[in-house]
């Protein structure tokens, strides 16, 4: 079908107000504002010029590339959507037009998809990794030094210990921004260039709550009614048993990173952008979420071994550790729920057949 210019300039005014309200909105959100330390490096610095530059730049490169994307714009639907409740002028009227239709659905939860999750990865960039990374390779070399010293004086197996016990932390963070850009630039872009167009999403209730629980700031409440263990430090006073668990914990971090590199811009939540096939995906169908809940598991554990605790608080604990679990487990079932619309996904499911763990679920 034929994009005229009249469906482009329709799809281009939706999206230049849909996208400068949802910025205006962000502007007064105290939640992903009260990290900014560096007005010239903030997520809102960085949202308000991509903003100016699709105000500029994306007219002449939808009249020049004529996406069929643009058929079914998102931001017009929004639009209409809005023009058709507010037309009406009594409140039953409006009531009555709020009722969304599947089109309309989608559109909506795709808008929070990007903004909720797209500006949390920013933010995470902008206020905590990116203003720390000069910090971070500073420390690494210095441990580098100081590991050489160990090797030098104790020999190359207690040198590399004390290497991952010192720098554990440091390597964490430093894949888990990674994988935070990746999620940042699949959320905030949309092409058939980059292969990350959006299928559908998942609009189901448990579906977003499950996602939306694990992030800030709903976590602060999560962590109201299922206890987190917020160990930076892993509290194993045995030195070897701790380098074991630290060497577990990069190893699953690792995995979990790899995964969302294999995605890349497919990568995100409550979304179907394609269809994965290879490594780690050719063993589990959810790679990511496995190696989360090892993570979980990692972390509790070591609170258990401290034997610091009440008999209430091994229970307390002990639900914490299962809700965790459970967490990622109704997340793995409601995106398949959504994925299994797909032909692709379902063919992928008969050759891989194991969610977390190959040959038992």
């Amino acid at each position: 079908m034929e994009v005229t210019n009249k469906d482009i300039l329709r799809h281009y005014l939706s999206s230049v107000l849909v996208y400068g309200v949802v910025l205006a909105l962000l502007l007064f959100m105290p939640a992903f504002n009260q990290d900014i330390k560096n007005p010239l490096l903030s997520y809102w610095t960085v949202l308000f010029v991509y903003y100016i530059l699709y105000v500029i730049f994306a007219l002449p490169i939808f009249k020049k590339l004529r996406p069929e994307s643009i058929l079914k714009s998102r931001n017009a639907v929004i639009v209409n959507c809005f023009k058709r409740i507010f037309s009406k002028k009594t409140l039953e009227e409006k009531l009555e037009n709020m009722r969304l239709n599947e089109d309309e659905k989608q559109a909506f939860v795709i808008l929070f998809i990007k903004t909720f999750f797209g500006v949390y990865s920013l933010n995470l960039l902008c206020s905590k990794f990116l203003p720390q990374l000069g910090y971070d390779f500073d420390f690494l070399s210095a441990i580098g030094g100081q590991t050489l010293e160990y090797v030098q004086t104790a020999g190359l197996w207690y040198g590399f210990m004390q290497f991952i016990d010192d720098s554990a932390d440091m390597w964490i963070n430093l894949m888990l921004m990674i994988t935070t850009i990746v999620y940042t630039i699949s959320y905030l872009t949309e092409s058939k260039i980059l292969k990350n167009n959006i299928k559908y999403a998942d609009t189901t209730s448990l579906g977003i709550i499950s996602c939306i629980m694990c992030y800030y700031p709903f976590i602060l409440l999560t962590q109201k009614f299922i206890p987190a263990s917020t160990q930076d430090v892993i509290p194993i006073e045995n030195t070897a048993l701790r380098l074991v668990v630290y060497c577990l914990v990069i190893a699953a971090n690792f995995i979990s990173m790899i995964a969302i590199l294999r995605l890349g811009t497919k990568s995100g939540n409550l979304t179907n952008r394609g269809i994965i096939t290879k490594f780690p995906y050719n063993i589990v169908r959810h790679p990511d979420y496995a190696m989360q809940i090892i993570y979980v598991i990692l972390t509790f554990v070591p609170l258990y071994a401290a034997g610091n605790l009440t008999v209430w608080g091994y229970i307390v604990l002990s639900v914490g550790l299962i809700l965790w679990i459970g967490v990622y487990v109704i997340r793995a079932v409601t995106e398949e729920r959504n994925l299994f619309k797909d032909e692709d996904y379902k063919t992928y499911c008969q050759k891989v057949k194991y969610r977390f763990i190959p040959k038992v679920y």
